[in-house]
């Protein structure tokens, strides 16, 4: 029962972390239009290349889109450029990499996840938490000292720190007493 719930916990959340990674996502016809995504900071600074365009993010980074927030102190973001080389930064292209570090908090529907890294890996459907990870909603918290969530896979792995022999930990609601005991009711 403990191993299902867990991965109930995990799945949710990484539909909420991958859902930033839908800047990427075709959008599917049967679907209600998505919201805009809006990034909003204190300084942002565009350096177009040949192949990529990044966007360095610094100082209340605020992501919000479709049922997401996300916030964090820094965010650079990694695109396919494409069109005219001769332009400062081109067209973009597919995100190819989200970094956020620095107080990462990423809510939606009712989950909460906090780091102080999160890599966001569209192309591979996939979420990299570092930095304390921790992963909460009303039915329980995950934490470790790394969470990789996998989207296509829909997999999450959490892993304790080898370095400090930390362990990863789950905290579910408590169980009621099921009954189970001596002839009076005592614990065996």
């Amino acid at each position: 029962m403990t191993f299902f719930y867990f991965r109930r916990v995990l799945t949710g959340f990484l539909m909420v972390a991958v859902g930033i990674s839908s800047l990427n996502s075709e959008v599917d016809s049967a679907a209600p239009p998505a919201d805009d995504t809006v990034i909003t900071s204190d300084n942002l600074e565009l350096i177009g290349g040949d192949a990529q365009n990044q966007f360095f993010f610094t100082g209340n980074v605020k992501v919000s889109g479709t049922n997401m927030v996300a916030t964090c102190d820094y965010m650079e973001v990694t695109a396919l450029r494409s069109g005219s080389k001769q332009k400062t930064v081109g067209e973009m292209g597919a995100i190819e990499l989200i970094v956020m570090t620095g107080n990462v908090i990423i809510e939606q529907a009712g989950r909460r996840a906090t780091a102080g890294r999160a890599e966001i890996i569209p192309n591979e459907d996939k979420v990299v938490l570092t930095e304390n990870p921790v992963v909460e909603d009303s039915e329980g918290t995950v934490s470790g000292h790394r969470m990789e969530l996998l989207k296509g896979e829909r997999k999450a792995k959490v892993f304790g720190d080898p370095a400090t022999g930390g362990r990863t930990k789950v905290v579910l609601p408590g169980f009621q007493d099921l009954g189970y005991g001596g002839e009076n009711g005592d614990q065996p």
